[in-house]
């Protein structure tokens, strides 16, 4: 298994997991912007939220969200006014069906769609890939198409919810091992539930073969043994790809089904009315490679027999990804003899298409500067020619089909005109004419954070909302031709700890695109007063275990406005991961698969470590970004990591864990692991200085990494606002955290290895007037002393804001100190919060406060020599110290003087004992 096939030819539709090069910061048409519908996906609230892998988002006519997630969840949330902060409401949790999803690689539940009465009759479907019974493959898999029915589909004010008892819970596909849609390798999947004109139930399904190089049957690197073993699949249908061409198979399909039965439909071209629920019956169009997702065009078909017609974004092995228009039934699409327009595979001739149906459109990223290709009027043109305006070269790696767009809220030049993309982070805008000849492709948004995963038009605002599957975002692209709203971004130095305890938060990376002043408004979350600066500090006191929500909004002079939100965990920190078997492993042989235990070691203050949860992702990572492998859920478990194959002088290539363990509070920590490839020839390394933080205004400057080797060094942009050109940084004008990858491919020529990766990690921030705060000293204090101020200045002028950060005081009036009549050391801190134009800013000072004569004392410190000492006690001393030569020590006690074993006055001292009380 070559991993650069992996990367170039994987149907994922997780394809970035990671922000690349190509994903920084969304780059979306002038007049639009491309915003966070609601922050980090986050829909279990909770101590920090708990993550789901969200895949889908969707609406029903009331406005309400339905959100999907690869485990096996649905969420809604209700419908929110436009310019609401979405943080004010809950997601609530519609379907939970996790055990029966097989989630690892590409695979879970990928499609969900509501019924067209959903209102009336609460039905909903999904399409997941499920465990095999008497499996035990990672790979092997049944695509399985499940109807369920809602309580409250269309409740005032209860939101919807799952009868899983309900006796109308239906399998349409995949009640067994035999009638599920066989996967022999758990990535080729489709994933697209949706409703024709008719009300028939459209499937969209793939090959559910190898991803990399051409699987003609029994492949190697598939699961094809236990499909046949336990059923899945027939020997018939072990032939690889070349199920998308058999009619006896569910795969590579368009499947056309009744949503109440499973069945197919009379009307199908390949019906038999003696077995309505074969795939052949089930069939409306096929040749399909991974057609991941698909649109239906409104207005097209009857409410009788036709479906209408489909847009189709089917993901090309390696050469051309394809938007295909399904027309009719029966059309068949090429693959895999078929990619692209014209790209030929050598297939048995006995599966090769009589006569395909060519894509509409066609394009991929590599080879580099390649055009796009349309067709129209039956006739093949560069996308970017005179006949066919747009986007020259179409990049991307995984074909996504979107909406079609008919509402009225963006320019009318955009209504009547089909918004495709790609995974890999980029949005086109299409037209095409009433016969599906392409006029042009624009493109409308790229440079898209996490990828793009799928699309939906909010009925109500006629906005399109997408999903970033890497960045676990819901976003939205609205247009806003005046005035675009500020972003708002939270920054914390610490969010969790023992009660009380002191946050220094700072929304200094918050901006606003259109470079106007924006003003601030905290909320803590526990009651306090809202606080209006840019760098707050706030002590956070609870005698339980639990968290606040702590939210920011930023407003521009027009009043709109942009959030962010983080949560403050109290008498809680997440665990310590001490050890685990992948720590001290820091590379692995090419070309073999590496078996491995997976285990590790985490502590925590508050949780029992049986009782923590682990989570190993094994990511496949190439140059700039990463795709996830596999995941696994448990600790102290046999695997195996994936062969991989060296390409020296093409790219890097290494495998990347991360380890995540969770308490039962739902505080994490993360632990990253890059593992390297060792390749036959010379080691290298790589060194990459420091990069300085930047402000938003500076000038393009170049990296300086060296390798051992001398080869030169590629560089990629991993996140944050910049871009890369060979070696030239180019700041984007926004503020954020930038992290930048050195990489070395090796040569072939000087037999030199990939040298290990190495990142470097700086801030921009915006240009702004620094300040310092001068906190005067405080001098010991005695238990028995009286209450005091603090006094600090800011060079600002500006007011300043104390707090007793930690030990025996307590503050009041502002700056008044009192003490509690108990010893220790007491810090206090002065802050100046800032505002926009000025930063925050603030210091601290420790002072001791002892207790002139305690009830005991236990004295073990050296005692040197200097002016006369005198150490009381009330009642006793017990004395373990050493006197040194020169020193002039008296002890009193009231009671009792001991001297234990240790106590010694040297030569040359002066100790005296005395039984006494305090003075």
């Amino acid at each position: 298994m070559r991993l650069n096939y992996i990367l170039k030819k994987t149907a994922f539709f997780i394809v970035i997991l990671l922000i690349s090069a190509l994903n920084s910061t969304a780059q979306v048409q002038s007049g639009f912007v491309d915003e966070s519908f609601r922050g980090i996906w986050l829909p279990n609230e909770g101590v920090n939220g708990i993550s789901a892998s969200i895949v889908g988002v969707t609406f029903d006519t009331n406005g309400r969200t339905f959100a999907w997630t690869k485990d096996g969840r649905v969420f809604v949330l209700p419908y929110v006014l436009p310019n609401t902060n979405k943080d004010n409401y809950s997601w609530s949790l519609m379907l939970d069906i996790r055990g029966d999803v097989k989630g690892n690689f590409d695979g879970g539940m990928l499609g969900f769609v509501l019924d067209p009465d959903f209102f009336t009759n609460g039905f909903f479907y999904v399409y997941y890939s499920s465990h095999i019974v008497g499996g035990s493959s990672e790979d092997a898999a049944i695509g399985r198409v499940k109807r369920f029915k809602a309580n409250n589909p269309n409740h005032p004010t209860l939101l919807p919810t799952t009868d899983y008892g309900s006796s109308l819970n239906k399998i349409l596909i995949g009640e067994s091992n035999s009638t599920g849609i066989p996967i022999t390798k758990l990535s080729h999947m489709g994933g697209t539930l949706v409703f024709g004109t008719d009300n028939s139930l459209i499937v969209s399904t793939g090959d559910g073969a190898y991803y990399s190089n051409d699987d003609n049957g029994s492949h190697p690197e598939t699961a094809y043994q236990e499909c046949l073993n336990t059923g899945v699949m027939t020997n018939a249908e072990n032939i690889g790809a070349n199920r998308s061409q058999l009619l006896s198979s569910h795969c590579g399909k368009l499947l056309r089904i009744d949503p109440n039965t499973g069945d197919g439909l009379p009307s199908n071209p390949y019906y038999n009315a003696a077995s309505p629920r074969t795939a052949q019956s089930r069939v409306w169009a096929s040749g399909f490679r991974n057609p991941f997702r698909i649109m239906h065009i409104p207005l097209t078909g009857n409410h009788t027999d036709d479906p209408g017609d489909f847009l189709v974004g089917d993901v090309g092995q390696g050469d051309k990804e394809e938007y295909n228009m399904v027309v009719e039934g029966g059309q068949n699409f090429g693959w895999p003899r078929i990619e692209g327009m014209n790209k030929t595979h050598n297939r048995p001739s006995a599966y090769w298409p009589a006569n395909p149906i060519k894509p509409i459109i066609d394009y991929r990223t590599t080879p580099e500067n390649t055009p796009g290709r349309a067709i129209k009027n039956d006739t093949i043109f560069n996308i970017g020619s005179a006949q066919v305006p747009g986007i020259n070269p179409m990049q991307g790696n995984s074909a996504v089909a979107g909406v079609y767009y008919n509402k009225d809220t963006y320019p009318p030049a955009y209504k009547n005109t089909y918004f495709v993309g790609d995974a890999s982070g980029i949005i086109y805008n299409v037209k095409l004419d009433a016969n599906y000849n392409v006029q042009y492709v624009n493109r409308f948004n790229y440079n898209i954070s996490g990828g793009m995963v799928s699309m939906a038009i909010h009925p109500i605002e006629g906005t399109i909302y997408y999903v970033s599957y890497g960045g676990q975002q819901i976003r939205r692209m609205r247009y806003s031709p005046n005035n675009q709203p500020p972003i708002a971004k939270i920054k914390a130095d610490t969010t969790a700890g023992s009660s009380p305890f002191i946050t220094a938060f700072s929304a200094l990376d918050s901006y606003d695109p259109d470079n106007q002043t924006i003003t601030y408004q905290w909320n803590f979350g526990d009651g306090s007063p809202v606080e209006t600066t840019l760098a707050p500090h706030h002590v956070f006191t609870n005698a339980g275990q639990t968290s606040y929500k702590v939210k920011l909004t930023v407003t521009d002079p027009n009043g709109e406005k942009g959030y962010d939100s983080l949560y403050v965990s109290l008498n809680n920190t997440p665990p310590v991961i001490d050890s685990s078997s992948i720590h001290a492993l820091n590379s692995i042989a090419a070309n073999a698969a590496y078996p491995i235990t997976l285990s590790a070691f985490a502590s925590d203050d508050h949780t029992d470590s049986a009782q923590l949860t682990y989570v190993w992702k094994i990511m496949l990572a190439h140059n700039d970004h990463e795709h996830l492998y596999t995941t696994y859920t448990n600790n102290n478990q046999n695997i195996s990591l994936p062969s991989l194959e060296c390409e020296k002088g093409v790219a890097t290539y290494w495998i990347r864990i991360y380890l995540i363990v969770t308490d039962q509070q739902g505080l994490s920590t993360t632990y990253t692991k890059d593992i390297n490839l060792n390749c036959v020839g010379l080691q290298q390394s790589i060194t990459f200085p420091a990069i300085p933080d930047k402000l938003t205004t500076a000038s393009a400057f170049a990296l300086n990494a060296t390798a051992s080797s001398t080869l030169p060094v590629s560089y990629y942009l991993v996140s944050g606002p910049a871009t890369i050109g060979g070696s030239t940084v180019t700041l984007t004008g926004k503020p954020g955290q930038v992290t930048i990858r050195a990489a070395q491919h090796g040569s072939t020529l000087t037999n030199y290895n990939q040298a290990p990766i190495v990142e470097r990690t700086f801030n921009v921030t915006r240009p702004i007037i620094q300040q310092t705060v001068t906190l005067d000293s405080v001098p010991p204090k005695l238990i028995t002393s009286p209450a005091f101020t603090l006094n600090a200045t800011a060079s600002s002028g500006f007011a300043i804001k104390y707090f007793v950060v930690s030990g025996p005081a307590t503050l009041s009036n502002g700056n008044l100190i009192t003490l509690t009549g108990q010893e220790g050391t007491v810090r206090v801190r002065a802050v100046q919060a800032g505002t926009y134009t000025t930063n925050g800013a603030f210091a601290e000072r420790e002072f001791t406060v002892t207790d002139p004569c305690p009830p005991a004392r236990t004295l073990t410190q050296i005692l040197i020599s200097g002016a006369p000492l005198t150490i009381q006690a009330g009642q006793t001393i017990q004395a373990a110290n050493l006197i040194q030569s020169g020193a002039n020590v008296v002890y009193q006690a009231g009671a009792a003087i001991e001297l234990n074993p240790g106590f010694q006055a040297e030569a040359g001292s002066v100790f005296k004992a005395q039984i006494q009380g305090c003075n």
